[in-house]
């Protein structure tokens, strides 16, 4: 575990922020109700909540894009009215958020004082900006090359711009929403270190993730919401990953319920040297019924160019895939969804949902057929189907002709998932199956998976999160520039072993 240090003594010092009583409603619909919480210099400060818990809106109320309604926020121990974001950042609050906002074509020294440029005789000192730059980002141990554009940087490199950017405006504390949203895990691990560095100089920080483990890593303490409210404000070191999720959802565990993985079935899918030069070589492994297994790779490792061959939407690779002991070689999607095959995209918004359209519509888009007589559409089925469904995902929605679009990301992930659960596949692949989704529905998603399994279906995984991965699967296939560098047992995986092969290190071979 990350060593939490700091020049700063957390629970003596002033509250550089504090929250009293704070409630905000939009319209009829109360969004937080008397929250109470104090982020101290050197602290990151963690915020936990189901989706419409109300984080968005603390965020905002701090960064002066909302107004309280009641209640009282203190910055330096006076008492404040935020009045806009540039308001906010004279008092030293800036905001780094899940969509980064910078000029790709710029160089790094451009973006961090984008506007604040130093001048000379009315036009742009770029030897005093470059300097200037470097000795920000020296000043607090952040690496990067100032003349590089931001285009040619990685994701971790873009986000410490970012906060660089925020720096420049010396802030004192810093709002996070989702900050490795779009990191892998070793680019997670290098945020991390920037975080502490700038807590090691008395900067305070509001951390926002869905990603528990994440939270229990890098925060010194844990506020949970739930509906607006708060439900509890403790170090990280008093509480735990159960109890946090308990208090968000408000109630047990969903991980409680536990469902035998180990008795497989017959042989589901068989791949035996899949190639697709170059993006992917010689790849082999199968699947049981009633069997998990995950795939794990960094970004650019191929593994969506893998799965996407096999269920038909790549074409041209050679090797032999056998579905149920029949070889089989699928053109398009049509083919491998009329021979059991499910797929479950990554991205809901372009590729899974239709967003449009209601939420029965897309409950019912993979299995028209189930849904149709002689032709016509049966209404009576398509509401009895969706109800089904709703009820099984405790999906939030107004009711089933709801437009898909409307509805918070972890619901839309729901009604994905389901689409394809209608179909009953033998073989289901899923895609990042709870990227972007609350603690809530991300156990919702994992329970419904692990009852899929525990009823005889075949389930291969692609995930980025490994912890997910090594929870939910029986076995752990591991990608590296379209090669499997492993095929482990989830019980001898641990993040640190799966991140090694996902970086190019084959496992060591078992003696069994």
């Amino acid at each position: 575990m990350m060593e939490k240090i700091s020049e700063y003594d957390k629970g003596s010092a002033q509250p550089l922020i504090k929250l009293e009583g704070v409630r905000k409603s939009f319209g009829s619909n109360v969004v937080l109700d008397g929250v109470d919480f104090t982020v101290q210099p050197g602290e990151i400060h963690a915020l936990c909540g189901e989706n419409g818990a109300g984080k968005s809106t603390c965020l905002g109320l701090l960064y002066g894009l909302h107004q309280p309604n009641g209640g009282a926020i203190y910055c330096d121990g006076t008492q404040t009215n935020i009045e806009n974001p540039s308001h906010a950042q004279t008092l030293g609050i800036s905001c780094v958020f899940q969509e980064l906002s910078l000029a790709g074509a710029l160089s790094v020294a451009e973006n961090i004082y984008a506007g604040r440029a130093p001048t000379k005789l009315g036009v742009v000192n770029w030897q005093a900006l470059n300097r200037k730059a470097e000795a920000l980002l020296s000043e607090f141990g952040l690496e990067i090359d100032v003349f590089r554009s931001v285009d040619s940087l990685p994701i971790s490199s873009r986000q410490i711009v970012e906060i660089a950017k925020a720096l420049s405006l010396n802030s004192k504390i810093l709002l996070l929403d989702e900050p490795t949203s779009a990191l892998a895990p070793d680019e997670v691990d290098a945020s991390f270190d920037v975080l502490r560095k700038l807590t090691s100089k008395g900067i305070g920080i509001i951390y926002v993730s869905h990603h528990m483990d994440e939270i229990f890593r890098i925060a010194d303490r844990i506020t949970v919401l739930r509906d607006g409210q708060k439900i509890s404000t403790l170090p990280t070191s008093q509480t735990t990953q159960k109890r946090v999720i308990a208090e968000m959802i408000g109630g047990a565990h969903p991980g409680d319920i536990n469902f035998a993985k180990e008795n497989c079935g017959d042989e589901v899918l068989s791949v035996t040297g899949l190639s697709l030069p170059p993006y992917f070589n010689d790849i082999s492994f199968s699947i049981q019924a009633g069997e998990i297994v995950g795939m794990a790779g960094l970004m650019g490792s191929r593994r969506s160019e893998i799965v996407r061959s096999i269920v038909g939407l790549i074409n041209g690779v050679s090797g032999e895939l056998k579905l149920n002991g029949t070889t089989v070689g699928f053109r398009n999607l049509r083919d491998a969804m009329q021979a059991g095959v499910g797929f479950v995209p990554e991205e809901r918004k372009t590729e899974g949902l239709f967003l449009d359209q209601s939420l029965a519509d897309n409950l019912i888009a993979a299995s028209l057929t189930k849904h149709s007589s002689f032709g016509l559409m049966q209404s009576m089925s398509i509401k009895e189907a969706s109800k089904s469904a709703i009820e099984t995902f405790s999906v939030k929605t107004t009711g089933i002709a709801e437009r898909i679009g409307s509805l918070s990301g972890g619901n839309q992930q729901k009604v994905m998932l389901a689409k394809w659960l209608k179909r009953e596949p033998d073989l289901l692949i899923i895609e990042e199956p709870t990227k972007g989704v609350d603690v809530g529905a991300k156990f919702q998603i994992h329970h419904e998976l692990l009852k899929c399994a525990a009823d005889g279906m075949a389930i291969l995984i692609v995930s980025s999160d490994f912890p997910e991965l090594v929870s939910l699967s029986n076995r752990i296939l591991v990608i590296h520039d379209g090669e499997l560098m492993g095929d482990v047992h989830a019980t001898d995986a641990t993040e640190s072993s799966l991140l090694q092969m996902a970086a190019g290190q084959r496992a060591v071979p078992s003696n069994d």
